[in-house]
């Protein structure tokens, strides 16, 4: 009797011990799980801070009349109806589709057959791809005001070459005329964005199997038909990635180029949705219609990030 009643208890110690065992396993692998969230929740505090935050504010002015302070009223979509109905409207989203369109081909472009050149072997290979890179390094501002310098009319480097190579007669107005400032700006914003297409389509190329170009060859192909039937194929999801990234980032966040060179200007030539939300608060202060236009521009941001969120997930689930 006593025999059994110690071999129960010391079966209701192995017990207690191993639930003990469990629980803190349990415990500790929680708290593993809870890491990488405790190494995010900085950054997640700064941006909660200085983009969350004013974003919401943005959204909730975008619903109270332009009077600033305590003198605003609630007026619904006011803002927003004002804003779509306005005769600026349609100018400036065609001028935020031009300069999205513009950007996406040119960069895309430029960006593949740079990248082309630069994954052939040469001697200094290395250092090139370092120098093709550097103007993504360049700081907007930075870049901005060096361009402006080089567009100047009176002391610019620009008009200088042109006329003494003899293409003009008279200096060119780069950023005081339309539609020369239109694409003067839209070369800056090129230049900034072409070297990271540069660097996806670079990665790309390395994933495109070497065998599938010496099938090629012994099919008969072609350079031209190489490139069209194994190295467009190959990039098709880069140039799809690439193509809503650059949408995004160009549409969204043209402000710091076009307010640099020409402020929307001459004569809202270069005034895109984003400029002219600025434009809104800072110059005509109606602060309810600038955070309309901004919610406008939001939405349609959220529009390309979803599908370009979509794309990432399908092109993920089917590999």
């Amino acid at each position: 009797m006593n025999s059994e009643i110690q071999r129960s208890g010391t079966q209701a110690a192995a017990l207690n011990m191993e639930v003990e065992q469990r629980r803190r396993w349990f415990g500790y692998q929680k708290r593993e799980a809870l890491v990488p969230y405790a190494f995010l929740l900085p950054s997640f505090l700064a941006l909660a801070v200085v983009f969350f935050y004013p974003m919401i504010h943005a959204i909730v002015i975008s619903f109270y009349s332009n009077n600033i302070g305590s003198a605003a009223h609630f007026i619904g979509l006011q803002n927003y109806r004002e804003v779509i109905a306005s005769d600026w409207f349609p100018t400036v989203m065609r001028t935020s589709l031009f300069w999205t369109v513009g950007n996406v081909i040119f960069v895309c472009g430029f960006s593949l057959a740079i990248a082309l050149m630069l994954d052939r072997k040469f001697p200094g290979r290395g250092l090139v791809r370092a120098l093709f890179f550097l103007p993504w390094a360049v700081p907007y501002v930075a870049a901005g005001i060096v361009w402006g310098w080089m567009y100047d009319y009176e002391f610019g480097v620009l008009n200088y070459l042109i006329n003494a190579i003899g293409l003009a007669s008279n200096k060119v107005n780069f950023l005081t005329a339309c539609p020369s400032a239109f694409y003067s700006v839209g070369a800056l914003s090129i230049w900034k964005l072409v070297p990271f297409g540069t660097v996806m389509y670079l990665a790309g190329l390395q994933t495109i199997p070497s065998e599938y170009y010496e099938a090629a060859k012994i099919d008969g192909a072609g350079p031209i038909q190489a490139f069209r039937h194994v190295t467009l194929p190959g990039l098709r999801g880069v140039t799809v990635m690439l193509t809503l990234l650059i949408a995004i980032w160009s549409f969204g966040w043209s402000f710091t180029a076009i307010f640099l060179l020409t402020e929307g200007g001459p004569a809202g030539c270069t005034e895109t949705i984003v400029v002219r939300s600025y434009l809104e608060a800072f110059k005509f202060f109606h602060v309810g219609t600038a955070s309309a236009i901004g919610a406008i521009v939001l939405l349609l941001s959220l529009t390309f990030s979803a599908a370009y969120l979509a794309l990432v997930y399908r092109k993920g689930s089917q590999r």
